[in-house]
């Protein structure tokens, strides 16, 4: 299993630099929605004004035969559907604009199976902003790839699919994969899903060796607001492996209590020998985040 060789950093500072989880980049390595191998910015970049402006040239790029302009004709379509970087909010008007390309969609499910790693991830992440049910069985079909990274986008894109009992599984699985990417794909897509084994998971996520995963795991349970987190985050208070609290720490310091502050306090203490330095920082931070959060309530 990779472990990441890195200073701990409090997952938040982490957040920042590692975006939105996105497609591919032509260098192999995984896109966060960054501009690194996305010159145009074509993830990160909120879709907005006339979005017809932008669907001749998606039409162009994907009946090129050019892999370079296959993968900007998938950025761009991708843009125009999901959900952007900052308000994790679709387009208002998706549906439309899917509809105004709805003649694309033999391309992007044949773009699925191309021989080129890099646009088969691409179309992956396109088709699971695309929605449908051919979409749905092609990225089903894609968790299945050889290459990590396009497995990685296919899990990932069946967070559209919430209401699906094989795409639930496929993420759980996803969460427990080998690959680091595999499971940080599957911690961020598995929050809109139903069901117990969802929150089980995802705490089990929340202390994964990797910090990508801890804090798409975090995310996750933050956004589902489950009553059984904060009692889970609590019964972490003596775990043996304290250096994997980055993102648990942080999570307590968005929606603990007061009772929360007092143990936070006390973890984070300089007088606390018994913890890292680099805890007891992430403890005080926390307990500040919750005193400053209950001192906005009017």
């Amino acid at each position: 299993m990779q472990v990441h060789a890195q200073a701990p950093q409090p997952a938040r500072a982490l957040a920042r630099t590692w975006p939105r989880l996105g497609a591919a980049t032509t260098q192999g390595r995984l896109d966060t929605g960054s501009t690194i191998g996305d010159p145009d910015g074509a993830l990160t970049r909120p879709a907005r004004g006339p979005a017809t402006m932008s669907f001749s040239a998606i039409r162009r790029d994907l009946q090129s035969s050019d892999p370079e302009r296959l993968a900007q004709g998938l950025r761009r379509l991708t843009k125009q559907l999901a959900p952007d970087a900052i308000s994790d909010q679709r387009p208002t008007d998706w549906q439309q604009r899917k509809a105004a390309l709805a003649d694309m969609e033999p391309s992007l499910l044949k773009l699925a199976e191309s021989e080129d790693e890099v646009v088969r991830e691409l179309a992956t992440d396109a088709l699971g902003a695309w929605h449908g049910d051919a979409a749905f069985l092609r990225v089903l079909a894609l968790t299945e790839d050889p290459i990590e990274r396009v497995r990685a986008s296919a899990i990932g894109a069946l967070e559209g699919w919430p209401d699906s009992a094989q795409a639930l599984e496929k993420v759980i699985d996803a969460v427990d994969a080998p690959q680091w990417t595999v499971r940080m794909r599957g911690a961020r897509a598995l929050w809109p899903f139903a069901g117990a084994d969802v929150d089980k998971t995802l705490f089990g996520a929340l202390v994964d060796p990797d910090s990508y995963v801890r804090m798409n795991a975090a995310d996750s349970l933050r956004k589902r607001n489950s009553p059984d987190i904060l009692a889970h985050l609590r019964s972490l208070h003596d775990y043996t492996a304290p250096h994997m609290l980055d993102a648990a720490l942080d999570l307590l310091g968005q929606i603990g209590t007061r009772e929360d502050i007092v143990w936070l306090e006390k973890a984070g203490s300089w007088l606390n020998l018994s913890q890292p330095a680099f805890v007891r920082a992430w403890s005080r931070d926390a307990a500040k985040k919750i005193r400053k959060r209950l001192n906005k309530v009017p």
